[in-house]
């Protein structure tokens, strides 16, 4: 099934867009830039503080972190080296919210949105195959420079305030797949990425049941991008 799945998919250029668009493209030019839109859904990992649950017995029942959509774009610039390398930049502007759901024992569940706003840098290795039909596989992994410019981080937040805020500055490293399509002009490509954060990214207030609870918050987001290159 999965090869009658492929073969579908490497064909569709072949019928649509013509045969052999441009087979010398590859190895003459080193340099591709290009426009990127993405669609995206944010979560976070968080790790529970085992103190303060010690300190605060039969208070805080559950903490659930929900993923929320997004969206960014951006723009691309690529250099080849060798036959199937290249070094990848995908600089982008993501607008994205995660959500923490707190279960009490003794009073209403209570939802706090974490808004973002945010510039991304990453910059990944990307091996790619041939191109066959005008269509080709590629796999990519590196890392991600994130600076949110909605962060609360120097708020002043008191225990009480129901606000959990993040790091402006955080690290992910990424890794994920795609496929490129040739056109006449231009080539496709479908994207996925996925990103998890290497630091931690939370601002812990001490006392406080939002943020006094964790001991870490670790930001993901999975991406669906629609790339255009020349």
């Amino acid at each position: 099934m999965q090869k009658i799945i492929w073969i579908l998919i490497a064909s569709l250029p072949l019928s649509v867009f013509g045969q052999n668009l441009d087979p010398l493209r590859d190895s003459r030019k080193h340099f591709f830039w290009g426009i990127a839109f993405t669609g995206s859904s944010a979560r976070m990992k968080i790790a529970l503080d085992n103190d303060f649950f010690n300190q605060n017995p039969m208070e805080l029942e559950k903490i659930k972190p929900l993923a929320q959509a997004g969206g960014g774009f951006g723009g691309t610039v690529a250099y080849r080296f060798g036959k199937f390398w290249e070094l990848k930049t995908q600089t982008m502007l993501h607008l994205h919210q995660r959500d923490i759901e707190y279960t009490f024992i003794n009073r209403p569940k209570e939802r706090l949105k974490i808004e973002s706003i945010t510039f991304d840098i990453p910059l990944a290795l990307k091996f790619r195959s041939e191109m066959p039909n005008n269509t080709r596989l590629y796999v990519l992994a590196g890392l991600r420079y994130s600076r949110d410019f909605q962060s609360n981080q120097d708020l002043n937040i008191g225990v009480n305030k129901p606000i959990v805020a993040l790091k402006k500055n955080t690290f992910y490293y990424d890794y994920g797949m795609g496929f490129e399509f040739r056109l006449d002009f231009v080539d496709l490509a479908v994207e996925f990425r996925m990103s998890n954060a290497i630091n931690n990214a939370l601002v812990r207030i001490p006392g406080s049941y939002y943020s006094g609870s964790l001991s870490s918050l670790r930001p993901r987001l999975f991406g669906i991008s629609l790339l255009a290159q020349n």
